[in-house]
């Protein structure tokens, strides 16, 4: 028997559009991972232009901008660029983020977290998200993310996430 893998096992949600962010720090959408045994995002970028974008983890009390935003410690891995098969190292990206070069442009990052290390910020953490703060002298910076959620009850009505 046949299992579809994206409807019934992991939960799928596009948290930032694609958009030409340029030289404007942007956040994605929130998502509780509350009921989540994993969380991966994927994002992927088209072109950069001029300089580096800093990429946080952030963790929240709230499904929307409440100041109360912790950055928190993540894996990440690059991606080799379109039309090239190869994979960067897992590295450790802190809370002050990780760098994505101008050179990593039609690259994707790819995010883990394990939810579990979230009562370790604080009781009410249980919402993330991604934020994406490119240098100023960046004229373009083409760039699209999607979560990946593996909840901790799978079937075919998974628990909202958002």
């Amino acid at each position: 028997m046949n299992n579809i893998q994206f409807a019934e096992g992991l939960k799928v949600l596009p948290i930032l559009a694609p958009a030409d962010i340029a030289a404007t720090a942007t956040g994605t959408q929130y998502v509780d991972v509350s009921k989540m045994h994993w969380a991966t995002f994927v994002v992927q970028f088209g072109a950069i232009t001029d300089s580096t974008i800093n990429l946080k983890l952030e963790a929240s009390t709230a499904g929307s901008s409440n100041a109360t935003e912790v950055a928190v410690p993540f894996k990440y891995r690059l991606t080799s660029a379109v039309a090239t098969d190869s994979l960067g190292a897992i590295t450790a990206g802190s809370s002050d983020g990780a760098t994505i070069a101008a050179a990593d442009d039609n690259k994707a990052v790819i995010v883990d977290f394990d939810p579990a290390a979230l009562p370790a910020v604080g009781a009410d953490y249980k919402y993330l998200r991604l934020f994406l703060t490119p240098a100023s002298d960046n004229t373009a910076v083409l760039v699209g993310a999607v979560a990946y959620l593996q909840p901790r009850y799978p079937g075919n009505s998974i628990a909202s996430a958002t």
